[in-house]
Parts: C-alpha cells; structure tokens; sequence
C-alpha cells in the first residue's frame, strides 16, 4: 500500500487513542483515553483527529502503536463515555519530567521530540535503535 492509498484508507477511521504518561524512572504518572474520527494522515505523518467536540488532537503515525480494534463498547476510564464499534486502537507511552506538559497533551496532542544527538551517536557507533 503506499503512503497515499494509506492516507485514504485512514481518513474517517474511528480511532480510541490511550496515553499512559511515565516519569523518567518509567513510573506511571497518569493513564488518558480520548478517541475521535481521523480526517486526514497529513504528508509528514501526523493524523489530525476530530474529537465529539470538534477539537483536534494530532498524534504521530507510528504503525507499531496501531492496531484494529476488535468489535464491541469500549469505555473511556476517565470520561465513562462508551464508543462503540471504534475501528481502530492506539497507545502510546509519553515519558514526561513535566507534570505541565499533560494537559496540553490531553488538549492538543502528542507530538514527540526526535532526539538526534541519541541518534547522531548510535548512527557514529554503528548500531540503530534495536541495537
């Protein structure tokens, strides 16, 4: 499939999106559930999601987080709103030092920082990131 006929494919997806936030000792802080129907994968990878209240929240494409949601209601723990039949899954696990920075993920989105100096010294050593 390529990256086009992908886009087309995810646009009006239902899709429940589930945050667990992490400290850097790997302790969980806070779990977050919202869902909304995808309107577009845009042409850097981000899916721009329309929430029941018509705000958007943006969450990288990453195939690894993605999986089809099997049939049936789904609860979202913090709001005891149920969605029902959603088409897709996502989780994510968002390390945070920032207790400020949750709620302006919970508004808007995540959109990780790319650590190129992590990068930059595992490409120098010869290794990826499984190795």
């Amino acid at each position: 499939m390529t990256w086009r006929q992908l886009r087309n494919y995810l646009k009006g997806k239902v899709v429940l999106v589930g945050l667990t936030f992490i400290d850097q000792e790997g302790k969980v802080i806070e779990r977050y559930q919202t869902h909304g129907t995808i309107a577009k994968l845009t042409i850097d990878g981000f899916f721009k999601i329309i929430r029941d209240d018509n705000s958007v929240f943006r969450i990288p494409y990453l195939k690894e987080t993605i999986k089809k949601a099997k049939e049936g209601k789904y609860r979202e723990v913090s709001t005891g709103e149920t969605i029902e039949n959603p088409d897709l899954i996502m989780t994510w696990k968002v390390k945070t030092s920032d207790h400020t920075d949750l709620e302006e993920i919970k508004r808007y989105g995540y959109m990780p920082v790319f650590d190129y100096d992590h990068a930059n010294r595992n490409y120098q050593a010869g290794k990826d990131d499984e190795g």
